[in-house]
């Protein structure tokens, strides 16, 4: 059973439109095939794949998770894969009309013990009219399949392919599908959208969030659907763990009373989760069981999807590692709280709504880690890239002849704002490039300069 493709507003992006359906606005001339590259500095994939989910980076990025439901009988469960990628992910072609079409196949299948129980194979059709469309880079289609199975173990894989460029992407995860029955739980989904289901005869009808990611500063809940089969009136306790297991906050709650079961959507506060990832989970008083889902709570609009000590780690040439030991001290309930205060303490222009210079770091960072890699390590911790983070672009610079690999090369960065040179040599002519010590001296005085 698939669920139909459907233009929702998906954490401030628009889903992808399906079998014909698009904007319309008007659409610019193009070439015969648009592609976008991406970029994945900053990977997330392997933040999700630690909650368990699907996450695939390049050729073809996706993320994905599984979720489960009852079906009428207790012999079977409903299985929800849930797929979300970007537009920009795929090779787009115009068409004659000025609108852009791009097809991809998604392969699932459930196998146990050794044989395949469950498989689904499906060409999808993606039409959008405008090149802006084209090149998002956010979630922005969702794919969901139910599939039925006898509870047990089995390993889910998904394979997704882009029929216009054959770009492709891959992985298969272990789940344990449970026996949903009486006084027992649907996982909690993060949803989009859903119309709560009343009775166990009908299949689920909602549009899953995959990535279950919001935005610390932005989103104020997180929306997620939950299933009890029965109609006990005794409330639930919710649960938002840590990425190790503690318990950071938890509530009681009742849902609404159906037909045969009960459901609703409870919505729970950003700022109880903190920042990062951490596990939303459903239980009640004397039952042994739980049901939980990952999710990602992200530290800003257009900043890196990244673990908390990792974001500590990247902003080392934004703050004085005095202030980012105090965000790493911080109990992990109170970094959400701590976090905002360091986002309003460090913004120089707190009349807008975007933190400019927090973003115009990480703009220096991603460039500097592309342009000044060394064999030594990532091209943001190089001194050049540190200079760069730091400075900005150097007014004028020279530099050796490209053909020119002699020892004790020399470089010269000029910022005439500043006043100041800064001096690099690459001593063993492979492409190490160092500051001169004189130089390094000049650079720390303003690097702790502009920390203050």
């Amino acid at each position: 059973m698939r669920s139909s493709l459907v233009p929702w507003l998906v954490l401030a992006v628009a889903a992808g439109c399906s079998g014909g359906r698009s904007p319309e606005d008007p659409a610019p001339r193009r070439n015969p095939e648009v592609r976008t590259p991406q970029n994945l500095v900053f990977d997330a994939a392997p933040l999700y794949r630690q909650l368990g989910m699907f996450a695939v980076g390049q050729p073809l990025p996706f993320i994905g998770r599984v979720s489960y439901a009852a079906t009428p009988s207790p012999d079977s469960t409903h299985v929800i894969v849930a797929l979300s990628f970007a537009n920009a992910a795929l090779a787009f072609t115009r068409e004659a009309d000025n609108r852009f079409r791009a097809n991809y196949a998604v392969t699932i299948s459930l196998d146990a013990g050794g044989r395949t129980v469950r498989r689904s194979e499906a060409v999808e059709e993606l039409i959008v009219s405008s090149f802006r469309e084209v090149s998002r880079t956010g979630e922005s289609v969702i794919f969901q399949e139910i599939l039925d199975v006898p509870p047990g173990a089995y390993s889910v894989s998904v394979f997704i392919r882009d029929e216009n460029s054959q770009r492709s992407g891959e992985q298969r995860v272990d789940v344990t599908v449970p026996a949903l029955g009486a006084g027992s739980f649907s996982s909690p989904i993060p949803i989009v959208a859903v119309t709560p289901r009343t009775t166990l005869d009908s299949v689920p009808r909602l549009t899953t969030s995959p990535r279950g990611t919001v935005i610390f500063g932005r989103d104020s809940v997180i929306s997620v659907y939950v299933e009890q089969y029965d109609v006990t009136a005794e409330p639930l306790r919710l649960l938002v763990l840590s990425e190790d297991g503690k318990i950071i906050w938890s509530d009681s709650m009742r849902l609404p009373v159906r037909d045969s079961i009960s459901s609703g959507v409870i919505d729970v506060p950003v700022a109880r989760i903190g920042i990062g990832a951490a596990r939303i989970a459903v239980t009640r008083p004397g039952l042994r069981d739980t049901t939980d889902a990952g999710v990602f709570v992200a530290f800003g609009e257009n900043l890196p999807v990244a673990a908390f000590d990792d974001m500590l780690n990247f902003l080392r040439y934004f703050a004085a590692p005095h202030r980012l030991d105090r965000l790493r001290d911080v109990p992990e309930e109170r970094r959400a709280e701590e976090w905002a205060t360091f986002v309003r303490e460090t913004d120089d222009q707190p009349a807008t709504s975007a933190h400019e210079s927090l973003l115009a770091y990480f703009d220096r960072l991603v460039v500097a880690n592309g342009r000044y890699r060394e064999e030594a390590g990532p091209g943001w911790m190089s001194d050049r890239g540190r200079v760069f983070i730091t400075l900005g672009e150097p007014d004028e610079v020279i530099e050796p002849m490209d053909n020119d690999f002699r020892r004790d090369r020399q470089m010269v960065w000029t910022y005439r704002n500043l006043n100041a040179q800064i001096l690099f040599t690459d001593r063993t002519g492979t492409g190490m490039w160092r500051m001169h010590p004189s130089s390094a001296s000049r650079f720390e005085a303003e690097f702790r300069r502009r920390l203050k």
